[in-house]
């Protein structure tokens, strides 16, 4: 009996170390080029804050870490990446089990949900890169997982943790707020433990989160709260109105970020909703998973919502879906799930071996590589530029090209400034910290897609055009930018 009880821990530990493995491997080998977002998390990760423009600081930290301790290469600034996803299977694991304590089939229950959760599409895909949904996630697990120990044990200490978690979670994504809905919810719908609305601990909880979060609140009081105001502006909120076609993208988008078979499944206990509520375990499941999902839901009708937002709706409803098929005997459909997953998972991280196999042309339509591609031809094209004019910095007017040319074109553009356009207002990080006003006496060599010529005569004293940069990257399709030498900028401040 002892060994029935620890190979469920030991298998689900190895398996995870399987997948880690294959997926660190899938992005040592492929060479995969950071992403634009990745290259500005690392840009960040520079100068250690407690906020920047468009994010809270747990993903800049992250990076920090990872490179001082892997490299600043692309799997070191992805290193973090690579423990994050399966800790929070485990995390889950942990949570099923207790969870369904009083089940004799625990253990079968915490296993496939981890295990589940670990080959979804959003895990495979964000396995691969560094992004803030990666700490979200396990911060919601584990503030899930602390919740269920205060409302199952009655522990003080334990809301105190989930509430440690919670600010963890809110400084790594501002998603991290819907938990306090779900909470509620969950409590209004369960007469056996509503009594916490009358206790202090749930607030005090709240207010440890609030208490992890005061530097950065502090940090966007010293920045005209320019992160909360970019989190409402890319919600589109003021411009709210009824959007069928974005209602039904993102609806259909889930079925790639949680999967096919588990999507659907998802739906179908929808249908069966008396289930949920009659269920005190699926309950609690239900409310961390379905309230966020329909506040994105109802955000994607009203304006719009990319398909990664609710993803930490998933930590929940992975385990939603697996109590639901494994209550029913339907296994079957569990391991189907798992093959499907495995095999998307395989085509992205292989993907361009599969169409080499498979006679198919790699272009800029069917390589889903594209958007990680030609960031290092162009850096080291760039930093042989800088080396014909001593003396001279890099100058960008694109914040996804500032990013790459930060980390590619290293060292020549680490002192690398940024050119906003006319009249703009501040819209990104780099406005902030190098934009060209904060030195506007040097020298630069403006490398954009975009520029023109006349107004750029306006904007700088001499201005000087040099060799343009061709790079050839599809049969179809080649980056081109163009190189200015400019010096004395005259213009104003964003």
């Amino acid at each position: 009996m002892r060994y029935r009880r620890l190979s469920y821990p030991l298998l689900l530990l190895g398996l995870l170390v399987l997948l880690s493995l294959w997926r660190w491997l899938a992005s040592a080998t492929t060479g995969m080029e950071l992403y634009a977002d990745e290259a500005q998390y690392w840009s960040w990760s520079l100068q250690p804050d407690w906020g920047y423009y468009s994010k809270p600081p747990m993903v800049a930290w992250l990076i920090y870490l990872g490179t001082h301790g892997f490299g600043d290469g692309e799997l070191g600034v992805r290193a973090a990446t690579f423990a994050i996803w399966p800790l929070t299977s485990w995390v889950l694991f942990l949570l099923l089990r207790r969870l369904y304590r009083d089940d004799a089939a625990n253990q079968q229950v915490a296993f496939w949900s981890a295990l589940l959760f670990a080959s979804l599409p959003l895990t495979a895909l964000g396995g691969l890169l560094i992004t803030t949904d990666g700490p979200l996630l396990l911060f919601w697990a584990l503030t899930l997982y602390f919740l269920l120990r205060a409302l199952q044990d009655s522990r003080p200490g334990d809301w105190l943790l989930a509430g440690l978690c919670a600010g963890l979670g809110l400084l790594s994504k501002y998603s991290m707020v819907f938990f306090a809905p779900s909470l509620l919810i969950y409590l209004l719908l369960s007469p056996d433990r509503r009594h916490w609305l009358r206790r202090p601990w749930p607030y005090l909880a709240a207010g440890v989160a609030l208490l992890v979060l005061t530097p950065n609140i502090v940090w966007n009081a010293s920045h005209d709260y320019v992160s909360f105001q970019h989190t409402a502006d890319i919600s589109q909120l003021d411009r709210a109105w009824l959007h069928w076609d974005a209602l039904a993208e993102f609806f259909l988008s889930q079925f790639g970020v949680f999967g096919p078979l588990p999507a659907l499944a998802l739906i179908v206990m929808l249908w069966h909703w008396r289930t949920l509520l009659a269920d005190e375990r699926l309950r609690f499941l239900a409310a961390f998973c379905l309230v966020p999902l329909a506040a994105f839901l109802t955000l994607s009708l009203l304006s719009r919502a990319f398909a990664n937002w609710a993803a930490f709706a998933y930590v929940a409803g992975t385990g939603l879906v697996t109590a639901g098929w494994l209550a029913r005997r339907q296994r079957r459909w569990l391991v189907a799930a798992l093959a499907l997953n495995l095999l998307i998972a395989a085509g992205v991280y292989h993907y361009r071996a599969l169409a080499s196999l498979a006679g198919i042309e790699l272009t800029r339509k069917t390589d889903i590589y594209k958007r990680v591609t030609g960031h290092r031809q162009l850096g080291a094209a760039v930093a042989h530029v800088l080396a014909q004019h001593p003396g001279a910095r890099l100058l960008v007017d694109d914040r996804k090209s500032m990013a790459s040319l930060l980390y590619y074109a290293r060292p020549a553009s680490l002192d690398g400034r940024y050119l906003a356009p006319v009249g703009a207002e501040i819209d990104n990080h780099y406005v902030l910290t190098r934009g060209v006003h904060l030195a506007p006496a040097s020298d630069y060599i403006l490398v954009s897609q975009y520029a023109d010529a006349a107004q750029l005569r306006r904007r700088f004293a001499t201005v000087t055009a040099q060799p343009p940069i061709h790079i050839q990257l599809y049969a179809d399709f080649s980056l081109d930018y163009q190189v200015w030498a400019v010096r004395g900028f005259r213009g104003e401040a964003p």
